[in-house]
């Protein structure tokens, strides 16, 4: 029997993981309902030909009950939901993160929804995150978040929270990310940072959506390596051939500077930092990737 599964931010990097993961449950039949605000972008054509099994939904976070009753008038009821926010970028703000999100949680609840898995962020270990917000905009959005799911799913619904760390994906070839190099060192200096491949977030959801009772109520942070500065740098030049030692100190101090939210999360990198468990999450997904893989695998860094 079919499961339907609505998946937000289906063309962006978390979103996308998902839906990719789902595919490879080869044990499972999954119906795939991809979010897009444009389904006829090349983004949304691509995702719908990776499989019959994934059909395109056109809607926006801005307007979640017209969202939903487009998805069930294609594929009826929808048993589980992968929930994913914008959390930065030109509009975006703490107070819009938390509407949709909140949304989002509501309409499931209303619709009969079973399992509702949400990315949120690690604010420094499992337990430790229910308490802490950081100051940092974007992880107080789901802090809140967090709570509001908690409680407002109940008995009702099943939930899974997802908390990963700083994204490997976010790399990307260029001099900006020798800029970026540059803040994590003015900030951080040689404290390791824990980092996570995308994929590996969609692999984690799948696992709560194929076996919901077993991480039902689990709150999971997540992480697949952890290197400071000088390890990243020695990563990409060992495994890439890529230069990517910090740019002149001056340019990351400009960066957190003009860029305040960034600014405001290095220095948490500095003081407080994530805490994920790393050989937990290895134990429950063996194949995690640690950032040398990533960069082999998954990265745009060509070899």
């Amino acid at each position: 029997m079919s499961r339907t599964v609505l998946v937000t931010g289906a063309t962006g990097k978390q979103g996308g993981a998902v839906v990719d993961a789902l595919l490879a449950q080869k044990d499972q039949n999954w119906t795939i309902l991809a979010v897009t605000r444009n389904p006829n972008s090349e983004a949304a054509q691509k995702l719908a030909a990776k499989s019959f099994n994934v059909k395109l939904v056109e809607g926006n976070l801005d307007n979640v009950p017209d969202l939903f009753d487009a998805a069930q008038k294609i594929s009826g009821p929808i048993w589980g939901v992968f929930s994913v926010q914008v959390s930065q970028g030109k509009g975006v703000t703490l107070e819009g993160e938390i509407k949709q999100g909140k949304a989002m949680v509501d309409e499931s609840v209303k619709s009969g929804v079973s399992h509702f898995v949400y990315s949120s962020v690690d604010r420094g270990g499992d337990d430790v995150s229910w308490e802490t917000e950081t100051p940092i905009p974007h992880f107080q959005a789901k802090y809140h978040l967090d709570k509001y799911l908690k409680e407002r799913a109940g008995d009702k619904m099943g939930w899974t929270i997802l908390r990963p760390v700083a994204f490997m994906d976010n790399w990307q070839p260029g001099f900006p990310a020798r800029v970026f190099m540059a803040a994590l060192s003015n900030n951080v200096g040689t404290k390791p940072i824990q980092w996570i491949a995308t994929s590996d977030i969609g692999y984690f959801a799948g696992l709560a959506f194929a076996s919901p009772k077993t991480y039902n109520h689990q709150a999971i942070s997540l992480a697949g390596d952890v290197l400071n500065v000088q390890d990243l740098v020695k990563n990409f030049r060992d495994v890439v051939n890529a230069n990517m030692q910090p740019a002149f100190w001056m340019l990351g101090s400009l960066l957190t500077t003009l860029v305040g939210e960034m600014g405001t999360m290095v220095r948490w990198f500095g003081t407080d930092g994530y805490k994920a468990d790393v050989e937990m999450c290895r134990k429950r997904h063996p194949s995690l990737k640690s950032f040398e893989t990533w960069l082999k695998t998954d990265s745009p860094f060509k070899l």
